[in-house]
């Protein structure tokens, strides 16, 4: 039996709403019927209250339920990929700023600023395939980890300048 319909059956057997389930749980009752509908999954907190009420053991909400850890699983990799986002991002902020201000600090070997330039667009590949997985997982899992628009347009106009850099050094020589 799926956690939802666990969920759904116990609450029904006490005949409690899922108003009133979800004021014990302290959670709003749009919660408590995403639950029921297998649309999102309780968190640990959740799930830990919900064995204590239902006289369940957690153990078996978890086994039987198995698509709470899945869920939790999908939730862990989310995360992580969107940690691992940050290096190449910041990396590229660095290595941008080193090239575009050869003007101040003195110009690089050629081949130095070529090297920079091919790291940077390693980094975008490696943005570009942490993206991919990114949004993969949130197809699979049904939630959304999305970086804000705010990050995705700063990524954007580095992709731009770096793209305007390298407009400018060529036609330099």
């Amino acid at each position: 039996m799926e956690l939802k319909e666990i969920l759904k059956d116990k609450r029904k057997q006490i005949g409690w709403t899922q108003e009133k389930l979800a004021e014990e749980l302290l959670v709003t009752s749009k919660t408590v019927s995403n639950w029921e509908t297998g649309k999102t999954f309780p968190d640990i907190e959740s799930l830990i209250r919900i064995a204590k009420l239902y006289h369940l053991s957690l153990d078996n909400l978890l086994t039987e339920g198995s698509d709470v850890v899945k869920d939790i699983e999908r939730k862990t990799r989310l995360n992580t990929l969107k940690k691992f986002m940050w290096f190449p991002s910041v990396l590229n902020i660095i290595l941008i700023m080193i090239v575009s201000q050869q003007g101040i600090f003195g110009k690089l070997p050629t081949i130095t600023t070529i090297l920079l330039l091919v790291s940077i667009a390693l980094n975008v590949i490696v943005l570009s395939f942490f993206n991919r997985e990114v949004k993969q997982e949130e197809q699979l899992s049904g939630i959304s980890i999305h970086p804000s628009k705010r990050t995705q347009g700063f990524l954007l106009f580095v992709v731009l300048f770096l793209g305007a850099m390298l407009f400018g050094y060529l036609t330099k020589h």
